[in-house]
């Protein structure tokens, strides 16, 4: 059977090529065109017997009757394994078995020939024309429904597509433009807009005081400050008087209306005499609530007083820490100046050699007041001794002597004379809380040097930002301080200075910044006091990078600075 049906349609091909149609859109075997459109003629051969529709993908029983294929699966489906009889009913009829029904491919080619009308018959097109030619025919029919070109501008109207032009040309939604103000306008809106809105159309004085007709944007300047027949309200409207007039009739309203007027104005004083008694109401409510805030505030005064004095407290105790702290900071400047003369190898050795002695010397102090201490307050083997206070003294002296040659070894070992300065700066987080809290603003690293006669310099951060940077970037900056041997080196200073944040994970992130200084910043010429005006980066790295484990781990950070010594040799 499969081989009859092939034969059939190789066969009823070129019956289809002959239609006007079949060049562009040739017909499916597959099924039917969609839609249920109107048949110039459909007789009984081309109506499924179950729906009594057109044959929709027609297939062919053992008997030879057609039908749907949907139709036929529902009665077998109806039916599982019962007894289904042919929907038609005659001497042929034979039980539907699914394996005998068949696809009628030469029907569905005839269905899809079948003529019919076009869907917008009634809208005057006469076309008749193959049933699978109708969905190419109906894209491009001139009585199709299409809506108006000014659709967008509110047009309702849909007509057929060949009249879209004509309506178009007479719409009342079309664009134009104004004569007068040249602003684009709908037909339909133009003569309201001339009427009503358009600043450039000549009008006259709507309250004909005579005047010459003007532009709409001048006349309404004209009514509203020049037109003597302006419309003008009473002076008592404040009283309540309503009445509006022209300035003459206003005048006799005035004088007629005197009695009226007195009456408005007494009833209007009536209402200030109430509205005052509850303004002293409330006079008197505020009186007294603010004799309650004012026996508030003294107290919150007296609480004051007793906290300035406590502050005046701190400020005396703060200022004695600040001289200590001065104190301490000359004492520092001592030491560096001392330090800057220990460079020398001879001499490191030389005061370790100290450090041995003092050692010692301290063990032996300490050995002999351990045995006088057991001899008591009479002596000991001598039978004389001197008294422990002075031996206290001396072993203070001692350790106070050994704590100061251990702070100058601290800072030899550091020191650098390479021009590098390598400053490891550890408890981050709460050197940070301490410059947000106002207590250490800046931190200023250990000196370094371009060589053993060369420029001094250390290095100053803000870890909460200075300037610009100040709460989200970390701020660093260059000192030159002076040294011993100013005199010796020129200036202004001229090296290139390069600011580092290393980076503590793989070494290949760090943050750098360079620059040369300028000679004519008081920041980089010889220094008068112990160090120069800082100068450096404000922004140097915001916060949000900088605390990551890139740069900040073990709560430390490196910052790395070098100094180019290049043009120093001869120096």
């Amino acid at each position: 059977s499969f081989t009859f049906l092939f034969v059939i349609s190789i066969m009823d091909t070129n019956s289809w090529s002959l239609s006007p149609y079949a060049s562009t859109h040739p017909p499916s075997f597959h099924g039917v065109p969609q839609g249920n459109p109107q048949y110039v003629s459909l007789t009984d051969n081309f109506r499924c017997p179950v729906c009594r529709g057109v044959l929709r993908e027609a297939v062919q029983t053992r008997c030879g009757h057609r039908a749907c294929a949907q139709c036929v699966r529902d009665l077998l489906a109806g039916n599982p394994g019962g007894v289904v009889p042919c929907p038609v009913s005659d001497d042929t009829c034979v039980v539907l078995k699914e394996e005998e029904i068949h696809r009628d491919v030469s029907m569905r080619r005839e269905i899809h020939k079948l003529e019919v009308y076009c869907n917008f018959r009634n809208e005057g097109c006469r076309e008749i024309l193959p049933w699978n030619a109708l969905e190419f025919h109906l894209k491009s029919c001139e009585f199709r429904a299409t809506p108006c070109l000014f659709m967008s501008s509110g047009c309702p109207v849909v007509t057929p597509h060949r009249d879209k032009e004509g309506h178009a040309d007479q719409c009342e939604y079309r664009p134009v433009t104004c004569t007068h103000c040249s602003q684009q306008q709908t037909f339909r809106s133009l003569k309201s807009h001339e009427e009503t809105e358009c600043p450039r159309v000549v009008v006259q004085c709507p309250n004909s005081c005579g005047s010459e007709s003007c532009p709409r944007q001048k006349m309404e300047i004209h009514i509203e400050k020049e037109c003597p027949k302006r419309p003008q309200v009473c002076k008592y409207q404040t009283m309540g008087c309503v009445y509006t007039g022209e300035e003459a009739d206003l005048l006799r309203h005035t004088e007629v209306s005197r009695d009226n007027h007195a009456y408005l104005t007494a009833q209007h004083s009536h209402q200030v005499a109430l509205d005052t008694a509850g303004c002293r109401k409330d006079i008197q409510e505020i009186n007294s609530s603010l004799q309650t805030l004012t026996e508030r505030m003294t107290d919150q005064s007296r609480q004051m007083e007793s906290l300035i004095s406590a502050l005046d407290g701190f400020k005396h105790t703060l200022k004695t820490i600040k001289i200590k702290a001065v104190s301490q900071t000359e004492r520092l400047i001592t030491l560096e100046r001392r330090v800057d003369n220990m460079a020398d190898k001879e001499l490191v050795e030389k005061q370790g050699r100290s450090v041995i002695l003092l050692t010692e010397r301290q063990e032996t102090l300490e050995q002999r007041v351990t045995h006088l201490e057991r001899a008591g307050p009479s002596g000991g083997e001598g039978g004389a001794c001197q008294p422990r206070g002075e031996s206290d003294r001396r072993l203070a002296l001692l350790d106070a002597r050994f704590a100061d040659i251990d702070l100058r070894m601290q800072v030899i070992e550091t020191v650098n004379y390479g021009g590098v300065l390598m400053w490891k700066i550890r408890d981050y987080n709460q050197r940070k809380q301490d410059a947000k809290a106002g207590k250490t603003n800046s931190l200023y690293s250990q000196p370094f040097y371009t060589g053993p006669y060369g420029y001094k310099m250390c290095a100053r951060v803000y870890l909460n930002g200075d300037g610009m940077g100040k709460g989200t970037h970390l701020s660093l900056f260059f000192v030159v301080q002076k040294g011993e041997y100013d005199a010796l080196l020129p200036w202004p200073f001229k090296q290139k200075v390069t600011l580092m944040l290393l980076d503590q994970q793989n070494g290949s992130r760090h943050v750098v910044d360079s620059f040369r200084p300028d000679t004519t910043s008081s920041s980089y010429q010889r220094p008068v006091t112990e160090m120069n005006i800082a100068s450096g980066c404000p922004l140097f790295i915001s916060h949000v990078v900088l605390e990551t484990p890139t740069y900040l781990r073990d709560d430390t950070i490196f910052i790395k600075v070098v100094v180019d010594s290049e043009g120093l040799k001869q120096h």
